[in-house]
């Protein structure tokens, strides 16, 4: 056994292509997932390839995410990945200042709060294991083709967060070590399945990303773009 990996979001898209790479490469999963049916269903197929548990964890509840951390700790004491995966997107299309204030706080919630929390409530093991954070994160520049103002107001403090934390993990000569990971345009249900130019497969993103989570350099952090 290489390690054991907990994944947020990681019944569908990006986060269960990279369940499945890390199941492949002889590492334990816990699969993060608000909806017992989903998550059952996802655990199933992932069973085929290697020892996989399900863990429900809402990540817009804070009393969730603690429950579930909580848990995590007690029945995996050699947990050294945490991948905060799971995101919600708000509505891509709307015009910046349509947005109502409950709109934005409830991606803020899932997106950073959520991740923060869980993060922080298992930091001790992955520090105590020399772990890896990794946050799949986004560039937060609006752009002619993208600006999102929910998903990117939400992402934004995340990546203040990998730059914060992994600072502070230097400075006190930490084990543990934080990174982002921007996998690019990927089709999945956060997007709608979008079919455009240069978009990828759950499946590619999850190899370009996991070969950042499985080799020995430190990323400390820092916010890899795969594509670049």
């Amino acid at each position: 056994m290489n390690g054991t990996a907990f994944i947020t979001g990681a019944n569908k898209g990006i986060g269960f292509s990279v369940a499945k790479e890390l199941l492949q490469k002889n590492f334990r999963v816990i699969v993060g997932a608000r909806d017992l049916n989903r998550g059952t269903d996802a655990v199933k197929i992932l069973s085929e390839f290697g020892e996989v548990h399900l863990q429900i964890i809402d990540m817009a509840d804070l009393k969730s995410v603690d429950a579930a951390a909580e848990k995590v700790a007690q029945n995996f004491g050699e947990l050294n990945i945490l991948v905060n995966n799971a995101g919600i997107a708000g509505d891509m299309h709307k015009t910046a200042w349509d947005f109502s204030a409950q709109e934005l706080i409830e991606v803020y919630m899932v997106d950073f709060i959520g991740a923060f929390e869980v993060t922080k409530k298992l930091l001790p093991l992955l520090e105590k294991n020399s772990g890896k954070i990794v946050n799949i994160t986004m560039p937060t520049n609006a752009t002619k083709y993208f600006h999102p103002l929910a998903y990117q107001a939400a992402k934004a403090p995340m990546n203040i967060m990998i730059d914060n934390f992994g600072f502070e993990f230097a400075q006190k000569n930490m084990k543990a070590q934080i990174f982002g990971i921007m996998p690019g345009v990927v089709s999945t249900a956060l997007n709608n399945f979008i079919q455009v130019p240069g978009v990828k497969t759950p499946e590619q993103s999850a190899k370009q990303i996991i070969k950042f989570i499985v080799d020995d350099k430190n990323y400390n952090g820092k916010i890899i773009d795969v594509d670049n």
